[in-house]
């Protein structure tokens, strides 16, 4: 497998970024990796490595792709070395946030990360009983992938997802990604940063089009967030949904349009299999990325969309439609 844990996208971005592309969950709430950040269990480096390696890694499982600390340290820049980087990791296997999976692999050594530093039945779930998370956009504009391309510092990217995780992610539109009123004290405290450093890395994003601060520096600071969240489309009437067989392959389809997958997560157009859409939390169709294509989402049903949408095609050519 690759060692690339990300897309380059052709190095400084032209444009900001106003809306994310896709996301990626990112662990929050007690015995979290932001969590202990700031009571200071952790340091701003061994974040920022864990999130890499979150960044790297299928959410199922919490195995992350091979790397090596070179690699770390020529995507996260010049200031973490790769002495420092090989501290780093060894800080985070002595605290048990990382173990090592496979240390033989000529791309560097595979680790598993864990979601939450705690026993099972300790880990802070949500409303479904699924753990903790929250959406650090992934993809072109995200704060990682523009740290990976040099735009902006390891640190500054660390600062943007602490931001993140205190801002108002899912409220009204005209507010949608601002963060929560504080001082820049409390929040360089919580990125474990000394106050000047983090001044700087807010500069830096500032700079780089990813925040924009609402008010004035006599009072405490709200930020708004780019990328924001992509705006929310009215769903249309559901499609009539009927399983059919293609060739002994059984799966849904609305007739017209798409085909599903049984589990109604996934569905591609009738004529191109590699388009395919996942069903968004709020139930809208997005695009999937070539990571999740390929890393999380269920070979098989990447292999029955392309079995049918190929017979579909053939069926059509017979009857001289196609």
């Amino acid at each position: 497998m690759s060692q690339q844990i990300y897309l380059p996208f052709g190095g400084k971005y032209p444009i900001p970024y106003e809306f994310e592309a896709d996301t990626m969950p990112v662990p929050r709430g007690q015995y979290s990796v932001l969590y202990e950040l700031r009571d200071g269990n952790l340091t701003a480096a061994e974040a920022m490595i864990y999130l890499c390696m979150n960044h790297g890694s299928t959410w199922a499982s919490g195995a992350a792709w091979p790397m090596s600390g070179p690699y770390l340290s020529k995507i996260l820049g010049t200031r973490m070395s790769r002495w420092y980087v090989r501290k780093t990791l060894a800080n985070l296997s002595d605290k048990g946030w990382i173990q090592t999976i496979d240390d033989d692999n000529p791309s560097g050594n595979r680790y598993r990360i864990r979601h939450h530093l705690c026993k099972y039945q300790e880990v802070p779930v949500d409303k479904d009983g699924k753990p903790l998370t929250f959406a650090v956009p992934r993809g072109p504009g995200g704060p990682l992938e523009r740290c990976f391309d040099g735009d902006i510092s390891w640190k500054a990217a660390l600062v943007w997802i602490v931001l993140k995780h205190r801002s108002n992610w899912k409220a009204h539109a005209d507010t949608a990604g601002q963060t929560e009123r504080a001082t820049l004290l409390e929040l360089s405290k919580g990125c474990r940063m000394k106050h000047a450093i983090f001044q700087f890395c807010l500069t830096e994003l500032t700079e780089a089009g990813m925040l924009v601060r609402l008010t004035p520096k006599s009072q405490s600071a709200i930020f708004q967030l780019y990328p924001k969240p992509f705006p929310k489309t009215i769903q249309p009437e559901p499609k009539r949904i009927r399983q059919t067989h293609v060739r002994g392959t059984a799966i849904k389809t609305d007739d017209h349009e798409h085909w599903y997958s049984n589990n109604m997560q996934y569905r591609c157009p009738l004529d191109d299999y590699r388009a395919v859409e996942r069903l968004q939390r709020d139930r809208t169709w997005k695009r999937v990325s070539d990571y999740h294509k390929y890393q999380v989402m269920p070979k098989s049903i990447l292999e029955d969309f392309e079995k049918v949408v190929v017979s579909h095609c053939q069926i059509l050519r017979q009857l001289g439609k196609g």
